[in-house]
Order: structure tokens, then sequence, then C-alpha cells
């Protein structure tokens, strides 16, 4: 009842936000809103993707929004977009943010001027990731697009167009800062989320034609716990009787990461479409960050107001955080040994404390234009985890849920205006 008061009461100031957009429309205004009411339930009592558990959740896919635009001259303009979401900071609370806060100046076609808080085009869909109206899917998928805790940072974005025949380049660079809040679930203490500075720098380079979109993207990342705990760089293995157990060794006041992401998405004859991401997230200065690959394929078909599709996508952590999941996942001594249940829940947190990925997904779903500012969207989801994945909350008191499948079903309503 307390969460529902509070959504309540942060949808009023929403709706206020949208008002006041327009009573000012008759002054070079414009405003629009967009929105998902999105349902989700699973075959698992535990958690996933943070919400989703046999209980049914509201909570992992809806979003209200709406978006303030205000041109001072044709050169000079203004935008701002706030959002209410499920809080990075708990999970019980919803919070209003605003996701975008910038100023735009535009010299001529060629260039386009940003600063302040914007997105960063990390993937295909970066620009419209809240708008759920604008594409079909029920939910885009979350093996590509989870692999950066926030995509919205505040800082400086130059943009650079050349228009071709029949065809359109954009080279985006941008550096900017955000404060995250990074979400960690272990099975002995349950979850917790700690505050990071980030700043991301990267340049994008984007190819739109008539039927076509290619994206290339290169990023840099710079983390720094913001009043938490530093990161250790490794583990070092401490030898006994009954096999190694394992302990933090050294600390680093900063993780720096590459990113590396490519994307198409291509229309084909027949109103088939077929969509490809792919990342990598390489990981320094530690050995038990996220240190990924992964993507996703997908094919679609619009019939009328009907578009199916399927997608499937895969999530793995590679290199020394997978070895290093691997050595502490199997750490435990005999119950005898003094101390053995403390030492043994040590190695549990050691363990779930490292960002590990080891799933891959198929996906079935499918849209439907109620009208053209409006889609139903259905979709089973079927995850499998191989040797474990930090999307899910495992039950406490036991093994790290591993060789799993979690079947997912979701419902949404979307709108954009």
């Amino acid at each position: 009842m307390k969460a529902t008061k509070a959504l309540l009461r942060k949808a009023s100031a929403l709706a206020l936000m949208v008002l006041v957009a327009t009573v000012a429309q008759a002054q070079d205004f414009s405003y629009s809103g967009f929105g998902t009411i999105g349902a989700a339930i699973s075959n698992k009592d535990y958690r996933y993707q943070r919400f989703v558990d046999s209980d049914g959740t509201l909570m992992r896919d809806t979003v209200l929004g709406a978006q303030l635009d205000v041109q001072f001259t044709p050169e000079l303009s203004a935008t701002v977009q706030g959002k209410l979401a499920p809080s990075a900071r708990n999970d019980d609370d919803w919070d209003l943010t605003a996701s975008w806060a910038f100023a735009s100046w535009r010299p001529n076609n060629d260039w386009l001027l940003r600063v302040g808080k914007l997105r960063i085009p990390l993937y295909l869909s970066s620009e419209n990731l809240d708008v759920g109206q604008s594409y079909d899917f029920a939910r885009l998928p979350t093996e590509m697009y989870s692999i950066a805790p926030t995509t919205d940072v505040t800082g400086l974005y130059i943009t650079r167009n050349w228009t071709m025949a029949d065809s359109e380049l954009g080279l985006d660079v941008y550096s900017g800062e955000a404060k995250v809040w990074v979400r960690l679930n272990t099975r002995d203490n349950g979850t917790v989320f700690n505050k990071y500075d980030t700043r991301v720098t990267g340049a994008v380079l984007t190819w739109r034609a008539e039927d076509t979109m290619l994206r290339l993207g290169a990023h840099h990342a710079t983390t720094r716990p913001n009043g938490g705990p530093l990161n250790p760089v490794t583990i070092q293995s401490v030898p006994t009787l009954f096999g190694p157990i394992y302990m933090p060794d050294g600390i680093t006041p900063q993780i720096r990461n590459d990113i590396i992401t490519v994307g198409i998405d291509q229309k084909l004859s027949g109103n088939w479409r077929i969509m490809f991401e792919a990342e990598r997230n390489i990981q320094h200065d530690t050995d038990l960050g996220a240190n990924t690959a992964g993507g996703y394929i997908a094919i679609l078909k619009t019939m009328d107001k009907w578009t199916p599709y399927v997608s499937a996508s895969v999530l793995k952590t590679v290199g020394a955080p997978a070895k290093a999941h691997a050595a502490l996942s199997q750490a435990s001594l005999p119950g005898f040994v003094p101390d053995a249940d403390k030492i043994n829940a040590g190695q549990r947190v050691f363990a779930d404390s490292i960002p590990f990925y080891d799933q891959h997904s198929l996906a079935i779903g499918a849209s439907y234009a109620l009208t053209p500012h409006s889609k139903l969207k259905a979709e089973w989801l079927h995850t499998w985890v191989g040797k474990g994945s930090a999307m899910i909350d495992s039950p406490s008191g036991g093994p790290a849920v591993a060789d799993k499948g979690i079947d997912v079903l979701s419902i949404s309503y979307n709108f954009a205006y």
C-alpha cells in the first residue's frame, strides 16, 4: 500500500509536468508523453531480472514518461524528459527522475552540439529505450541491454552528419559523468545497492539508409566507489588439508572498462526484418568485475497490425572473472572443520559478489498495433542458465542457481503521444 501511494504521488507530479508543457505550448513549446504498463511472471519462486518471480510483478517493465521541447531560435533548443520507473536505489520504491535535460545548438545541418544530461547511443534502440511503443519487442533483449548500469550521463555531445545521395552518416563523440547505483544480491547477506561515480567517453558511428541502420561504438568508462567499499584486484589461494579457500588480494580505487558495440537493423522484402547487436565489455584493474561478451539476433515479420518475432541472445563472463568465479564456487570445507560455516559463507558471498553471467535466451512474442500511437505486446521467454547468473537472486542457504531453465510470460500496453 505504501508503495502504491508513492506511485500515485509521483504519477501526479508527472501529470503536472505534462500540464505545464501544455500551457506553454503556444510559446514554441512542444510536449509528448509515453509509457508502458507491463506485467511479467515466471515459473520460479526466486527473482530473475530483479523483479520477476512466480508471484508476478508490474515493476519489471512499467515506466511512464513525458518530454518537453522548447525552440528558442532556429539554432538553439532545449529538451527535458522526466521518467517514473522503479528506483535504482532499492527494490521497493518508484522514482521520478530526469532522463534527459540538455540544451542543443545546431549552427547548420551538419553539426549539432548538446550540453547536459543525455543518453549514450550505446545500442540500436538507445534513444528510444524507454518508449516501448517505438519497437515491437515486449522487452529489449536483456543479455544485450544490461551491459551498462546507466546510459544517461551529463556532459558534452558533439555530432557531425554527412548527407549522401540516399543515406546519412553520423558521428557522435561524447564525454560525461553519472552517479549510478549497482545492485548486488548475495545468498547470505541479501541485497545491497552501492553507489559509484562513473565517467564515460566514446565515439559512435551510425549509418542510416531507407531500410538499413548500422551502428558501431567504442566507449571507455572509469568507475569509482562513492562512499562504498573499494574493489579487490584478484583472489589469493590459501591451501588447507581439505582443499583451497580464497581471500581477496589487493585493492583498486577505480575500474576501467572498454566497451565495443556493433548493431544492424535491416528491413527485407515481404515486410521481414532482421536485427543483430553484439558487445564486448573488456574489464581492467580487477579480475573480479564485469568482463563479458554477448548479443542477440532477432527476426520480425509485419503482417498488417501484427508483428510476431523470435530472438536468441547470449551473455557470458569470460577471462579472469570467469576463472575466479569457478574457483570460489567450488571452495568448501567439510562441516567438522572449525568455523567451517563462517568460512564457507564468506566464500559464497565472495563468489556472489562477482557480476558473473553464463546464460542464453529464446524469446517468442508479438506486438499488435491498436492505434498508430499504442501497442499490445506478449512474449514467452525461456532462459537457460549454465554455471550461474547475477541476474538471478539465488535462494539463501543453498547453492547458486545453475543448470536451470526459467520461463517468463510478459504482457504489456505501450503508448506514445
